[in-house]
């Protein structure tokens, strides 16, 4: 049966099968179907044929979006489009060019990798067929509606024989190109030696079975893609890998929604990395305790590679006995074929050393299977700028020639000084290029310059930062208001040794001396009784910590169970998460702390509790968290729960005021509001404090009720004065007396 004689008697136009090599970008679609398109039509639809990149019969490719598609059969393919528009759904392209449905513009068939939600077809739509495969997997889009993922079939040959008379691959060049980690390199290169000698060896019968499998340790901004990249060109250059392809994954490529579609999405990533190096970055975020699914996909990945190693061995040592077998017989042994060359596909992974443990305990054949492990170690300050300069020059910027090495190393200290283990490296260099491309923006718009040295050059100015505070203050002037804060002496005591601690590590860090990073948790417990500046603390700690380049924000979010505790199940813990995002960059202060767990009946309270302690750990580089509540309750919370005693190891301790620090209070809220008193009101006044502090109850020294006493008092003045109807003097007006506090 003819193509034309469709197998459901339509009508349809005999279309012969497409060439595989057939691609569809030379004439433009709509001149060639319609004839009449118009100088101006025909000019618009050459300029954007040029943007589209050429497909093929047999290529892979993935669907990014719909909203372009010809209004003829738009509902017919609406379903089948929907996981593309959203997911990025992949298939195999069938025909490329003009259909009629489509108005004649350039349109692409598709055999989908899965069913459409809405439902597809078997390749005929509105009457034309220009494919067959399964019923219910075909479908029609716009040529500029997919992207290529991978040459099929021919193209893919011709593709890897280009790939063939590229410039051979050099290491030491390779290596010149990645700054830093000279440890690393001399690695790779000794990983060189040792697998040219191998393959000589080999025709002798002696193996190499170590496995080419690497675990690479270091902070989250070291260059993992870089060195993969070189190690992908290494082991294709020596034909161990069939390809210099390197396929990155993450948490977002491997993780599903459940143990099925973690499986299929791990297929997948192993699929496309298949013949080259696969990178799985950040193995500590697959890993978490809670985090099943995440470690199910490691253990998966890492059991594959196993089955893979034990396959190759196999037929490698098969192979090598049978060399040895022609030696002995005096024949010249057959060469180590493509098929015992070992590991086709190659992995790499990266991770944070305080990760090991829990990566390790939930992949145990990981540190087997990984028989060399890189030490990445930091970058130097020196490293950095060159990093940053090579930065900029990938986003078409240049240097300008004032910053010299030594100069943007200086103007890069403090940077440096306050970056966070998990945001150094390349994520501070992208960062910084990043604030000073928008600087210069800035600068050269108010200059209205033309010339593309302006345009395209970065100055001093571009990456000069100011250290100040949250509130736009600097540190000095943010521990001047600590100062000026009323009694408190053990708190402010803590407090600055905690800033000393701080700086001490960013000299250290910047020294290149070993402790320059601080490992310590900066979670806090405020304990005190109402009103003993609590809160005032909290806001001060914030802003000293953003100064210091703990903290990007330094803003202060206050909240409390209500907060916190939502009255419907399943809610609680969207609520809790929502209150850390609001905070992140800044600080949590959750007063009256220990009222979230009312007792062992509440189940709401628990969840907030719990979700915030795993919160406060995964987001620990993130925000500073605060609890704070009477002493004796947040005792009990922390005896109770021992997650909140490791995670809030810093304990301070708000003693009550005494009397002459609440009178200092007291004075203070009067000169604020322009009064004074008179000295048998200041007498007044001391007795009252003198009873408040001698008071058994947590209103001992409470700040709080010395502002409520206060406010009596004015009132106390106004009803006074209004009694009083002769013409009053402005002194009059602004003093307190004795009467006035009864």
């Amino acid at each position: 049966m003819g193509l034309g004689d469709d197998d459901d008697g339509a009508l349809v136009e005999n279309t012969p099968l497409p060439d595989p090599r057939a691609r569809y970008d030379a004439e433009p679609p709509v001149r060639k179907i319609l004839g009449q398109g118009g100088a101006a039509s025909e000019g618009l639809d050459a300029t954007l044929q040029q943007f589209v990149q050429p497909l093929y019969v047999g290529d892979r490719v993935r669907v990014r979006n719909n909203n372009h598609l010809a209004q003829q059969g738009r509902n017919q393919r609406r379903g089948s489009l929907d996981a593309g528009s959203k997911g990025g759904a992949q298939g195999q392209v069938m025909y490329v060019g003009p259909c009629g449905f489509g108005g004649g513009r350039a349109m692409v068939g598709l055999r989908m990798d899965d069913r459409p939600l809405g439902g597809g077809h078997d390749g005929k739509e509105k009457g034309e067929r220009h494919f067959r495969c399964e019923p219910g997997l075909g479908t029609y889009v716009l040529q500029a509606d997919v992207e290529l993922v991978s040459r099929g079939g021919v193209l893919r040959a011709m593709q890897e024989a280009e790939d063939d008379d590229a410039p051979p691959f050099e290491l030491e060049r390779a290596l010149e190109r990645v700054v830093g980690i000279d440890a690393v390199k001399s690695s790779l290169l000794s990983l060189r030696n040792r697998l040219e000698v191998g393959r000589r060896r080999a025709a002798f019968g002696v193996q190499d079975n170590k496995p080419l499998h690497v675990s690479m340790v270091g902070s989250k901004g070291m260059d993992f893609r870089g060195v993969a990249d070189v190690m992908a060109g290494l082991l294709k250059s020596l034909g161990v890998t069939k390809r210099d392809h390197l396929f990155e994954a993450g948490r977002k490529d491997l993780v599903g929604a459940n143990s099925e579609k973690t499986a299929e999405l791990v297929a997948t990533t192993l699929k496309k990395a298949s013949g080259g190096v696969l990178l799985v970055n950040d193995l500590g975020a697959l890993t978490e305790k809670t985090d099943h699914y995440g470690c199910l996909a490691l253990q998966m990945v890492v059991r594959h590679f196993e089955e893979q190693a034990d396959k190759a061995a196999e037929a490698a040592s098969a192979a090598a006995k049978e060399r040895a077998r022609a030696v002995a017989r005096g024949q010249k042994p057959k060469a180590p074929t493509e098929d015992e060359s070992g590991d086709r596909t190659v992995l790499m992974v990266s991770m944070q050393r305080d990760k090991l443990g829990q990566i390790h305990a939930a992949a145990p054949g990981l540190p087997t299977l990984c028989g060399s492990q890189l030490e990445l170690m930091d970058y130097t300050p020196e490293e950095i700028t060159a990093l940053l300069r090579l930065a900029a020059e990938e986003r078409g910027f240049t240097l300008h020639p004032e910053l010299t090495a030594a100069k943007l190393t200086e103007l890069l200290k403090s940077a440096l000084a306050k970056a966070s283990a998990d945001r150094g490296g390349k994520i501070l260099v992208e960062r910084l290029v990043e604030d000073a491309i928008n600087k210069q923006t800035d600068r050269v718009h108010l200059s209205q310059t033309r010339s593309k040295d302006s345009l395209l050059s970065l100055t001093e100015a571009d990456f000069t930062e100011e250290d100040t505070g949250a509130s736009g203050e600097s540190i000095d002037i943010v521990l001047a208001k600590l100062d000026h804060v009323i009694g408190l002496a053990g708190v402010k005591k803590h407090i600055k040794s905690l800033v000393a601690q701080l700086q001490l590590a960013q000299k250290k860090k910047l020294a290149g001396v070993a402790g320059g990073k601080v490992k310590a948790t900066m979670h806090m417990v405020f304990s005190g009784n109402p009103g003993t500046g609590k809160t005032t603390i909290a806001r001060l700690v914030a802003e000293l910590l953003q100064a210091l380049g703990y903290l990007k924000r330094g803003h202060l979010v206050e909240t409390d169970r209500a907060g916190l505790v939502a009255p419907y199940v399943g809610q609680t813990a969207i609520k809790t998460q929502a209150v850390v995002d609001e905070a992140i960059g800044g600080m949590l202060f959750v007063d009256e702390a220990y009222a979230l767990v009312k007792d062992e009946k509440d189940s709401f309270g628990k969840e907030a509790l719990d979700t915030l302690i795993k919160l406060v750990e995964d987001k620990r580089d993130e925000l500073v968290v605060v609890l704070a509540g009477y002493p004796t309750e947040m005792d009990e919370l922390m005896a109770h729960n021992p997650g909140v005693r490791s995670r809030f190891p810093t304990v301070i301790l708000f003693e009550d005021y005494n009397v002459s620090e609440l009178t200092a209070i007291a004075k203070g809220f009067l000169k604020k509001q322009h009064l004074n008193m008179t000295e048998e009101a200041e007498a007044t006044l001391e007795k009252k404090l003198t009873a408040m502090v001698t008071a058994e109850d947590v209103q001992n020294g409470n700040g709080r009720a010395v502002r409520n006493m206060m406010e009596a008092a004015m009132r106390g003045q106004a009803l006074r004065l209004a009694d009083d109807g002769a013409t009053l003097r402005p002194s009059e007006l602004s003093l307190l007396t004795a009467a006035d506090f009864i």
